[in-house]
């Protein structure tokens, strides 16, 4: 008998043993999760278990890196100047990064804390303030449209308007229509004919303006079904035209420049679209604001997920602003305080979903 109970007291040793053992894994994994961030190791990432989607994602983005501010710029007489007032070791961080666009080796970055602007070099890393353009908001300043020779477009949601600013931050023209324009979201522009569209969330149409600042035009109508918007929130182009995302409506709507539908896509998967970006592949990158994810489409079929809620690279917290340029996208992570900078891989195969 005495044997029996030594047996069964060393069988219970080790259960209590190999029962520890274990819940100290568990929790030091559970620990690990919770306090995920930018520490978090590309070997300890690679070890998690994220998905099918987020594995595929991650052959065609990848995390290239982050932009939470910079060194200030001196550039100029006044930059002279500021560099004696203030000194060389100047930092300037990101506070609310709404949106993003750039061209060439510049980054333009749509900051709604201090209702700045920023220039920022990709190559030297150093950033510029444009701090007189907050003098003609009446709100936060909102999305920005980047042209190809460097003047950029922003959005004042309150104003009532569009605001067309020179490199340097002069202002050029304003967009406004108080008849046709009550709730502006966002701005693109047809290079080619140099027309000016700008997405109303109101009247839940676009209206279309000359260069000059005189609306000509207006597309779309609300209501529903193909070629009509209830919540429109954001757009873009590409080759095959208007990229309209419409959170009560049909989610992403592509219609050509006269307004026509041509197709839409995301029904089954986006709940919240909130900005998107299209690649010179036709790539859609599409943002979801009830995930924290970005959403890949080809030709109207999603290919890929990447990313979801966090602070470590790749993850975003509120994402409200993308920009494609050459082989980078460019996302505005708002309430993570920077820009992350994704690399798309152009080589990457189309994956085949299961069960597709």
């Amino acid at each position: 008998m005495s044997g029996y109970v030594s047996l069964s007291a060393l069988r219970v040793f080790l259960f209590l043993v190999l029962a520890g053992m274990l819940a100290a894994c568990s929790v030091a994994e559970m620990e690990k999760f919770a306090l995920e961030g930018d520490d978090l190791t590309e070997d300890a990432k690679s070890e998690r278990d994220t998905g099918f989607s987020q594995k595929v994602g991650a052959k065609l983005l990848s995390a290239e890196s982050i932009i939470r501010g910079g060194r200030r710029s001196y550039k100029g007489f006044s930059g002279q100047l500021g560099r004696l007032m203030i000194g060389e070791a100047d930092e300037i961080r990101l506070q609310d990064p709404v949106a993003v666009g750039g061209v060439d080796g510049m980054l333009y970055i749509v900051d709604a804390g201090p209702k700045v602007v920023y220039k920022y070099d990709l190559v030297t890393n150093e950033i510029e303030p444009i701090e007189e353009i907050a003098t003609h908001f009446s709100g936060d300043p909102g999305n920005i449209y980047v042209a190809k020779d460097r003047s950029f477009y922003i959005v004042d949601t309150i104003g009532r308007q569009v605001l067309h600013f020179s490199e340097h931050g002069e202002l050029r023209t304003t967009f406004q229509d108080l008849a046709n324009l009550s709730r502006p979201l966002d701005v693109i522009v047809n290079e080619k004919t140099g027309d000016v569209l700008v997405a109303d969330g109101s009247f839940s149409h676009i209206v279309v303006f000359n260069n000059v600042g005189k609306a000509v035009n207006a597309i779309g109508q609300r209501g529903t079904g193909p070629g009509r918007f209830r919540a429109i929130t954001f757009m873009t182009s590409g080759a095959d035209g208007l990229y309209i995302l419409d959170r009560l409506e049909l989610p992403v709507q592509v219609i050509d420049w006269q307004g026509n539908y041509r197709y839409s896509f995301g029904e089954s998967e986006l709940l919240y679209p909130n900005a998107i970006a299209v690649d010179k592949d036709q790539r859609a990158f599409v943002s979801d604001r009830s995930t924290n994810n970005i959403q890949v489409y080809q030709d109207g079929e999603l290919i890929m997920t990447f990313g979801g809620g966090g602070s470590a690279p790749g993850r975003f917290r509120l994402i409200s602003g993308l920009w494609v340029n050459g082989n980078l996208l460019y996302v505005a992570d708002s309430l993570n305080q920077r820009v992350q900078v994704l690399r798309i891989n152009p080589s990457a195969a189309l994956p085949v979903i299961p069960g597709g």
